[in-house]
């Protein structure tokens, strides 16, 4: 049987994850079902038992268990795995069939970017300090190559699919695609018409942008994008809305993949600061509250060029997306301009 091709994202707990790949190991979360009779079971296929530990455990079965499916049981020995990160990626080979539970790793002088030290206790989950660390699983894998550059060596296609906000995926359509970018990579040929035109615009569009909208203005481009790329519907929200909690300037809803994005909208230059992450944390909780089956994704979206410590160290313990004005951009570029202007008339 041919060998497959994965994207699988390792930004959960990355403070650690990130370490653990270096030493061979692609990692995921649910710890709470880490067990080799799980792993046994899940690989042979037990759909019915996968599901029902998930209704014992956590009293329902989440959407994003098909993450843990993937990783268990259709990862396979000889398949290739993708590692998207930040404006790079990077290609690994698995070697071994069966995936390991938290039990088979050995994370002696394992540690944190921060130097915090990694254990793993009694409990038999991991830990740094005082903070439980949910990983849960793990895969043996070697490099193939690693830090390659995104702009400089993926083609749109590949680029495009790395955007996906899956943790995992089968991306094995788009082996050419990859084989193009090792190759590329290894005799160091970047992709160079796409990388300089974007780098040469980026900067450009983004001053255009600031001299010339408003955050009016910038909240209707926002709204322009998600109705660009597909959202079934997209709103913003009015500002004295009936029992809001935190803030919310864009709300875009994903029909068929059950999904809401809630925007906080930035215009201004300068640094942006943690305020706009906890509105936007506020009103997506509030909004949780609902039980209506969406999955709610929040985005804080800035002008700016750089965000707070506070910011960041927020964003990623409550898994806010932060986009700086390069990032935005990029998106814009993306997506495509045409109709532009007509974006920016206010109905």
């Amino acid at each position: 049987m041919n060998s497959n091709i994965w994207l699988h994202r390792i930004s959960h707990h990355a403070e650690i994850s990130y370490p653990l790949i270096e030493r061979g190991f692609l990692s995921i979360g649910f710890s709470d079902f880490a067990s080799t009779e799980f792993i046994h079971r899940t690989e042979s296929g037990d759909w019915n038992y996968f599901n029902s530990e998930f209704q014992q455990k956590w009293h329902f079965i989440p959407r994003n268990r098909h993450n843990l499916w993937r990783f268990i049981h259709e990862m396979k020995k000889g398949d290739r795995v993708l590692v998207p990160s930040w404006g790079e990626f990077s290609v690994y080979q698995i070697e071994e069939d069966s995936a390991h539970p938290i039990d088979d790793i050995d994370f002696e002088g394992l540690k944190t970017w921060s130097n915090e030290t990694v254990t793993k206790e009694d409990d038999g989950f991991l830990y740094n300090s005082a903070n439980k660390i949910d990983l849960g699983f793990f895969r043996k894998v070697t490099i193939i190559e690693v830090n390659i550059s995104r702009y400089e060596y993926a083609d749109s296609a590949l680029t495009s699919r790395m955007k996906i906000r899956s943790t995992n995926a089968n991306i094995t359509d788009l082996e050419v695609s990859l084989e193009k970018a090792l190759s590329a990579f290894k005799d160091k040929r970047p992709i160079n018409l796409h990388s300089q035109i974007m780098e040469v615009s980026k900067q450009k569009v983004l001053s255009l942008i600031l001299q010339e909208l408003n955050p009016d203005k910038f909240e209707l481009l926002l709204k322009w994008y998600f109705e660009n790329i597909g959202a079934s519907d997209v709103s913003i929200p009015p500002k004295n809305e009936r029992d809001k909690r935190g803030d919310a300037d864009i709300v875009a809803v994903f029909e068929p993949i059950k999904t809401i994005y809630y925007v906080q909208a930035k215009f201004y230059d300068g640094e942006t600061s943690d305020w706009a992450t906890k509105q936007i944390i506020e009103y997506r909780e509030n909004k949780e509250k609902m039980d209506d089956g969406y999955s709610k994704i929040g985005w804080v979206v800035s002008t700016s060029e750089k965000f707070s410590k506070q910011c960041l160290d927020l964003a990623k313990d409550k898994n806010i997306a932060l986009f700086n004005g390069l990032d935005i951009v990029q998106m814009l570029l993306d997506a495509g301009i045409e109709n532009l202007d007509k974006a920016l008339i206010k109905n």
